[in-house]
């Protein structure tokens, strides 16, 4: 086996293995029924990127010499990369999330890549072959036009767009698990600047594109392998690859569902939220209901903790006791121990946690 037959084996080795557990979290994200329709967004932004490892893999080693056919066939999905994570970070944690007419605007990007793609899918295989060879051969003079950067690097400028206005809707909504959703904006992020830097200088060098391929399907893949190690760390998703922690539990979604509105109706009606020693055993025995099953259907259902749901509620009334005017009457502290907190220290923790603002502040805002 010579050198180049050596690294072509590596190369598919390692971009092999990838595209492989690529595809396994994509199953295991799909499985997740608790992800709703934000699995289905999830699996196509990760879709995109893998699809594409497997056309890096066909370059690299030279496989697509042997199906040419095969030639940009996927190409047109890397614009479905950006829009799909944004969708993505709308509705996870989103009950009422629904997709509006205007978000149709968001793949007309990839029908209209589709679109000029085509002729070239039709195209005969002579040239198809005639231009892939270029792919492999140096571009002349180091002079790409800019519709040829452009057509390059679009996906690459709609990921980052995208990425940022996620980051920045996390960072504004606070978002359940929203230190991995700021993590997942990121690392988007970062593939798209460091591809298009590396991309445009290669084009502008002008490089064989294959030795772009290898260094760009390198950073694809830790990309590809971090968003899959940080996808599982989901609490909807990690417990289908590890059987969960309520493998075991005897409730059906449906029951689920009733426990869940039983807890809703329960603290919409009582205000036992307001006792600073409320446990979840005296919610179960006020339903009727196992603590353990609550704790299920709270982290499950919800994604929030027993403490995390009361503090909600007791902040929600903070709220509307300071929009009434109680801090003309009342410490911050007082208010803070009528709605249920044992200190000052916790009341301000909680209430800046939910609004990002203290209780002045907040009533400053509002006024």
């Amino acid at each position: 086996m010579n050198s180049i037959e050596s690294f072509a084996f590596v190369i598919t080795f390692l971009l092999g293995g990838v595209i492989l557990i690529g595809c396994f979290i994509m199953l295991i994200i799909l499985k997740s029924t608790l992800l709703k329709l934000s699995r289905f967004f999830l699996a196509l932004t990760l879709f995109g990127l893998v699809q594409h490892l497997v056309t890096y893999l066909l370059f690299t080693t030279q496989l697509i010499k042997q199906w040419p056919h095969a030639f940009g066939v996927g190409y047109p999905f890397l614009l479905l990369v950006g829009p799909s994570f944004y969708l993505f970070i709308r509705s996870y944690g989103e009950a009422e999330f629904k997709l509006q007419w205007l978000d149709v605007l968001h793949i007309l990007p990839f029908v209209g890549m589709v679109s000029m793609f085509i002729p070239r899918y039709f195209g005969s295989t002579e040239a198809k072959l005639e231009l892939i060879n270029y792919y492999y051969e140096v571009l002349p003079n180091g002079i790409v036009s800019f519709s040829v950067w452009f057509q390059n690097s679009l996906h690459l400028l709609l990921l980052l767009v995208y990425a940022v206005v996620s980051f920045l809707y996390v960072y504004r909504k606070d978002k359940k698990n929203s230190i991995l959703l700021k993590r997942f904006s990121i690392l988007l992020a970062t593939l798209a600047i460091l591809e298009l830097l590396i991309q445009t200088g290669f084009l502008l060098s002008g490089a064989p594109a294959i030795t772009a391929e290898i260094v760009l399907s390198s950073l694809m893949s830790i990309t590809v392998l971090l968003l899959g190690y940080w996808i599982v760390d989901i609490k909807q998703v990690l417990p289908i690859l590890e059987g969960g922690k309520y493998k075991t539990s005897p409730l059906s979604e449906t029951r689920s569902n009733e426990i869940q509105k039983q807890i809703e109706m329960y603290f919409a009606e009582q205000e036992s939220y307001l006792n600073p020693n409320l446990k979840i055993g005296d919610l179960a025995k006020d339903l009727g209901i196992p603590s353990h099953h609550i704790s299920q259907v709270l982290s499950e259902q919800m994604n929030l903790n027993f403490y995390e749901l009361i503090n909600s509620h007791r902040i929600t009334k903070a709220k509307e006791m300071l929009r009434s005017g109680a801090l003309n009457k009342l410490s911050v502290q007082a208010i803070g121990e009528e709605c249920g907190f044992s200190s000052k220290t916790s009341f301000y923790r909680a209430f800046k946690k939910m609004t990002r603002m203290t209780p002045t502040e907040f009533l400053k805002y509002e006024g």
